[in-house]
């Protein structure tokens, strides 16, 4: 008779105490800023000079998503997409596939991915998709110097029309790596200065 081990369920803060985590980063004045132009407002949920950061628990693309990133863009910003990915890594939707040897860069299958962000994102230079791949520390996002941040620098797989399931190959990189770093570059501190 063969056995199967149960897994264990992840457990992981609820999405509003982690926003909430990362937004406490900023003065109260840079949250939840309403950016108006003409009869639409949208919120970011952090805006720090010319940047608007949202935050997003897991990887699940909203159809809202292109439509509040070109809203932003449009007010002039550069927007920041954070999104919290430890559960669709601990659940399989997200593989890493390679690590280079000094780590600073990643390759990840995308089991069920949801839309060509990564291209997206890429080609027209005014959004950076950030992946938190650990979850946080306790103590939250603040003095946090565990790299548990990649930024996504390209996606793509097989077919250059569409995302196709466990075809599809995300490549990130290790900068900004942690919550201090992440900070310093909303607050306009250049890329190149975290590398090593």
């Amino acid at each position: 008779m063969l056995f199967f081990r149960k897994k264990k369920p992840y457990i992981q803060t609820s999405p509003e105490e982690w926003r909430r985590s990362w937004e406490e980063l900023f003065p109260p004045e840079c949250r939840h800023v309403p950016v108006t132009i003409g009869e639409k407002t949208y919120d970011a949920f952090v805006l720090v000079g010319h940047n608007a950061m949202m935050l997003q628990d897991g990887l699940l693309m909203e159809a809202e998503f292109f439509d509040v990133c070109e809203h932003f863009q449009d007010a002039g910003y550069h927007v920041i997409w954070l999104m919290r990915c430890t559960q669709d890594i601990y659940n399989g939707y997200l593989k890493r596939k390679s690590v280079s040897e000094n780590g600073a860069k990643m390759t990840w299958d995308w089991k069920s991915p949801t839309t060509n962000f990564g291209r997206w994102s890429t080609d027209n230079q005014h959004i950076s998709i950030i992946l938190q791949i650990e979850e946080l520390p306790e103590e939250g996002p603040e003095g946090c110097t565990k790299k548990i941040l990649q930024r996504v620098t390209w996606a793509e797989s097989d077919d250059p029309e569409r995302m196709i399931p466990r075809r599809t190959m995300i490549y990130t990189v290790n900068v900004p790596d942690t919550p201090p770093e992440l900070v310093r570059w909303l607050n306009g501190e250049s890329l190149s200065k975290f590398q090593d």
